[in-house]
């Protein structure tokens, strides 16, 4: 205990005078520098989702888990919207984002069903088109606007999961949210999800439907 005393001291620049020779104040400032030392807290730097609705301020026996688990999100989910792994460090202090509900704006035009069609058969190649205006429908029932799943996940004429979809849909231009309940750009969102899963309707599957 003295030469651990004593080689705090040493650390911190104060006179070696020994261990018993300092005050009980002192003492506990020296063991609290340590501690700090080994495991800094309130980092404040996991990364969070862009436009997240609610933060969480980690505190003490926080994990991945128990936060998962305290706000109803699947792990995962709640790893991608943090930019972090499991084995990822979470500290005190951390504002970790846990929620999924995106922040959103009306669509600027309503637009017909009809003219939802319309836009679908456009966008889609024309082998494909009457199986995407059947998960549209199915979906959505070809409303642009309708916002759904769990904790309202999902956008759009085929319910386009943003939080999980998010990092990829930048690189075809879709930065908000909101923009996913425009039908032109949900309709080449989800048709730009069927190519990146090996041109398969695998995202859109039920247990009755896999074509």
């Amino acid at each position: 205990m003295a030469e651990w005393g004593a080689l705090l001291r040493r650390c911190l620049g104060l006179p070696d005078r020994g261990f018993k020779s300092l005050p009980l104040r002192q003492v506990i400032q020296l063991l609290v520098a340590a501690a700090l030392l080994v495991a800094p807290i309130g980092a404040g730097k996991v990364a969070s989702a862009a436009g997240c609705a609610e933060y969480h301020i980690a505190k003490t026996n926080d994990s991945w888990t128990r936060l998962a688990a305290r706000f109803r999100l699947p792990l995962g989910e709640l790893l991608v919207l943090n930019s972090a792994k499991p084995e990822t460090p979470l500290y005190v202090g951390d504002r970790v984002c846990v929620s999924t509900r995106p922040a959103l704006s009306a669509p600027g035009k309503k637009y017909t069903r009809k003219q939802v069609r319309s836009i679908i058969r456009e966008v889609w190649p024309d082998d494909l088109e009457e199986t995407a205006l059947f998960v549209a429908q199915r979906e959505s029932n070809l409303l642009h606007g309708v916002v759904g799943g769990k904790n309202n996940c999902c956008l759009g004429l085929f319910q386009i999961y943003w939080s999980v979809h998010k990092t990829w849909l930048s690189t075809i231009g879709i930065e908000q949210p909101s923009q996913l309940l425009e039908p032109q750009a949900n309709a080449e969102a989800a048709l730009a999800l069927y190519r990146r899963n090996g041109n398969s309707w695998r995202p859109w599957w039920t247990s009755s439907w896999r074509p």
